[in-house]
């Protein structure tokens, strides 16, 4: 994804619209995530790319789904079809951005309130960085595709190669990482509860995409 299509998508913009209209300061959002202050309004101004962790800790915080980051359009019913060619895919796009060690591409994005938000997500071969550690709300779910992933849960390192998977509480705190100089090619999955009843914010957070 060039840096035109990354600000078409909008992540940082909705993400500072989403907690404006919450009515949260970035200082205070930031201490809820978790993250230094300067760091979320990196993200929120597109110079820096959060984790896939830290995006679901977000929109938990917002009382959103992870799924309303991506989202363009809104379906007719709660059909989705994503094509190959139109994944969204996020990675770093300048040198602020590049402690995030992967990048993931969103495989659904049109439905919102849903309880899984899957991402194909890339780590490179680069055996002495690992992905940021996490901790956030619901489950995760991953499947190795290619390569060996070394992941850590909790503090127990799981080695998983092609075919294997990983079921595990999302508040653990969590990191991935390539192993054995390889890249590595993982389906993930995010779980989160549904929140019924709250006010759609499309109309709101993502007028003019």
């Amino acid at each position: 994804m060039t840096d035109t299509e990354l600000l078409e998508l909008g992540l940082g913009q909705k993400l500072r619209k989403i907690r404006e209209d919450r009515g949260l300061e970035l200082s205070q959002l930031a201490t809820r995530v978790g993250v230094p202050e300067d760091q979320l309004e990196a993200f929120e101004t597109s110079r820096a790319i959060p984790a896939i962790g830290e995006l679901a800790k977000i929109a938990s915080i917002l009382d959103v789904s992870l799924g309303h980051f991506f989202q363009r359009t809104i379906p007719d019913r709660r059909v989705e079809v994503v094509r190959a060619r139109d994944r969204w895919t996020v990675q770093p796009q300048s040198e602020a951005a590049r402690s995030l060690n992967y990048r993931y591409q969103a495989l659904s994005y049109s439905l919102t309130d849903k309880l899984m938000a899957p991402f194909l997500v890339e780590i490179p071969p680069d055996e002495s960085r690992d992905s940021p550690r996490s901790t956030h709300d619901g489950e995760e779910f991953l499947f190795v595709l290619n390569g060996q992933l070394e992941v850590t849960v909790g503090g127990d390192v799981h080695r998983l190669s092609p075919g294997d998977s990983i079921y595990f509480d999302s508040r653990l705190e969590h990191s991935l990482r390539a192993a054995e100089g390889s890249a590595v090619r993982i389906v993930a999955c995010i779980a989160q509860q549904r929140r019924p009843g709250l006010e759609d914010p499309i109309g709101r957070s993502f007028a003019g995409h």
